[in-house]
């Protein structure tokens, strides 16, 4: 089962379906777009953060390559009586025009992809925000346990989830292939981007012995 196959699958189980926005993603768009700002929350999963973004005035696009996640997205807009453009589509070949988007999230979902899908979606962020247009990417790093203990490939930052302790995120993901990043990696893949700015987020848990470590990054065109 390949990645895609498998988000298909958790998607269409709730407890893959997270009710809330995460809180950096709130801060994100509030700091940085106004109201009525056209955004895209690009690999929109279950729904959480497009519903977020409807509820609060901006024009809400979302994509997912996940059946089962477009689908629990629009019965979650329909709930809430909100309005979002929502479709199926892969990060690597977007349904939109040339500058169409004030803003971009992408939300812990570039690195279940490969290095080649990965470098076209880059360049697909780039093509459809306007001008000046900013974009979140928030994407795995290599202090992250996941990296530490998975399978390594052929390539430095790619490796199969090893995780069989149920009790841990991983535990779904196990099997996946994932893309992690260090900040020269994330340098090169978004080169096109005329400023770029890379924080870590991490989040430890079990007494400090297992780290999630993530960028946030912010890309200007």
């Amino acid at each position: 089962m390949n990645n895609q196959e498998k988000w298909t699958q958790l998607h269409g189980n709730s407890k893959h379906q997270p009710i809330y926005p995460h809180d950096i993603y709130i801060k994100c768009v509030f700091k940085n777009f106004k109201k009525e700002s056209k955004i895209l929350d690009l690999g929109c999963g279950a729904g959480r953060h497009v519903k977020f973004l409807a509820e609060n005035n901006y024009i809400t696009y979302g994509c997912d390559y996940s059946h089962s996640g477009v689908k629990h997205t629009k019965e979650l807009l329909n709930q809430y009586n909100l309005k979002a453009q929502v479709e199926l589509a892969n990060v690597n070949e977007l349904p939109y025009e040339n500058e169409f988007f004030d803003g971009i999230l992408c939300w812990g979902v570039l690195y279940y992809n490969n290095k080649e899908v990965i470098e076209k979606a880059a360049c697909e962020i780039y093509r459809v925000l306007k001008q000046d247009g900013k974009a979140f990417v928030l994407t795995r790093n290599l202090n992250d346990y996941r990296y530490k203990h998975g399978v390594k490939n052929n390539d430095k930052y790619s490796i199969t989830i090893q995780e069989n302790n149920p009790k841990r995120s991983a535990y779904a993901e196990n099997g996946m292939n994932m893309y992690f990043f260090d900040k020269e990696e994330v340098k090169r893949v978004f080169s096109m981007f005329n400023n770029i700015e890379i924080n870590t987020l991490e989040i430890y848990h079990e007494n400090n012995n297992i780290c999630d470590s993530d960028y946030v990054i912010l890309l200007e065109k």
